[in-house]
């Protein structure tokens, strides 16, 4: 026995004899009579007569269901929480239609349109809790908020009945979570450690000592002689052999190596570190624009990222002193520094050691 519902929506074109036809709804649909593409009457559950004027006048009755029915959605990893981690959400929506004639002539695909209003107040639903919360109330919690704002559904002529939330799961593998590739936090720890290493290790310049030349200076006669003469000078480089020398030497001078300056301290420059791949990012330009597009400075491979997600722009304070502000440009899923999502269009400034959340990457302001 098939399982499947009935259609949302049927079409038919009445049988007609000398212009005449009668037309039964059953209990549960509403007919629209349309003739010559206009709605000329809405049928109610009954018995309907209609005439036509034969060759002159099309007709066409539409049947919506007006039943109360079901609808089945699944997500696959669509959603964030707000701590960011990836979840998959089954629940099922018992609707109803409350204006036939926008649902059958004015939506191409009703259905298409109400799950994505669904999903709509999903995302927005599960971005303001956290996981913990999730795993705890989290189906209580996303169920009111659907129905507490039904505002969107009865804009398309739907109502909802009610909202069952089956499963709340999070994706198997890589995910896209808080931890770096799916690391344990102590593994995290040591990788972020290692990393921070070798950047500092690449970073860092090699200074080639010059070489420091020894003199020697020889002279003959009485030690206690007011007026030494100097009688042979030698340079030599150190790690060479030394000259034979056929008198005693006066003095042993080594003139120490050149050393810089401990208490000059390096210019950083300001960049983006990668926290999972080590990618560098160097803030060359300002504005320094981060989304999907090919016209932003960084380039993000991302589904979560929007095509313009944020930028970074270069500015010196009153103190003279160089800085940079981080906006989000009102993207889908937020731009996050520090666990904190900023609110969209609102700069804040950027210090050593942010971590910046887009998308599914992290990165480190460094500068």
């Amino acid at each position: 026995m098939s399982t499947d519902s009935p259609p949302l929506i049927e079409t038919y074109t009445p049988e007609r004899w000398v212009g005449w036809s009668m037309d039964f709804i059953e209990a549960g649909y509403t007919g629209l009579l349309i003739k010559n593409g206009r709605v000329v009457r809405k049928l109610e559950p009954g018995r309907h007569f209609s005439f036509a004027l034969p060759l002159l006048e099309q007709c066409e009755l539409i049947l919506v269901d007006t039943k109360i029915r079901n609808l089945e959605i699944v997500s696959h990893g669509d959603f964030l929480s707000q701590d960011q981690y990836l979840i998959n959400v089954s629940l099922n929506v018992m609707y109803q239609v409350m204006d036939p004639k926008r649902v059958a002539l004015e939506l191409s695909e009703p259905i298409a349109a109400l799950v994505s209003a669904v999903k709509d107040n999903l995302g927005v639903a599960i971005g303001q809790v956290r996981v913990e919360q999730l795993t705890t109330q989290g189906r209580a919690q996303i169920r009111q908020y659907i129905l507490d704002n039904p505002e969107v559904f009865y804009s398309l002529g739907f109502a909802l009945e009610d909202v069952r939330v089956n499963d709340i799961s999070f994706p198997q593998g890589r995910g896209v979570i808080r931890q770096v590739e799916g690391m344990s936090a102590r593994e995290e720890a040591e990788y972020k450690a290692a990393l921070k290493a070798q950047i500092a290790q690449a970073g860092r310049p090699q200074i080639i000592p010059q070489p420091v030349h020894q003199v020697n200076i020889i002279s003959g006669g009485n030690r206690n002689s007011s007026d030494p003469t100097l009688e042979t000078a030698s340079i030599a480089q150190i790690g060479a052999s030394p000259p034979q020398a056929s008198l005693p030497t006066r003095d042993h001078l080594t003139l120490s190596p050149t050393v810089l300056d401990p208490n000059a301290e390096e210019v950083p420059i300001p960049r983006l570190v990668n926290q999972s791949s080590g990618a560098i990012a160097i803030l060359s330009t300002s504005p320094f624009t981060i989304g999907r597009e090919p016209s932003n400075t960084l380039i993000l491979d991302d589904h979560l990222c929007s095509r313009y997600h944020a930028q970074i722009i270069k500015l010196t304070d009153p103190q003279g002193i160089v800085r940079y502000q981080i906006i989000d440009l009102g993207s889908s899923n937020g731009t996050f520094v520090d666990r904190q999502r900023l609110v969209p269009q609102q700069p804040i400034w950027l210090t050593p050691g942010n971590v910046i959340r887009i998308g599914s990457q992290t990165w480190t302001f460094e500068g």
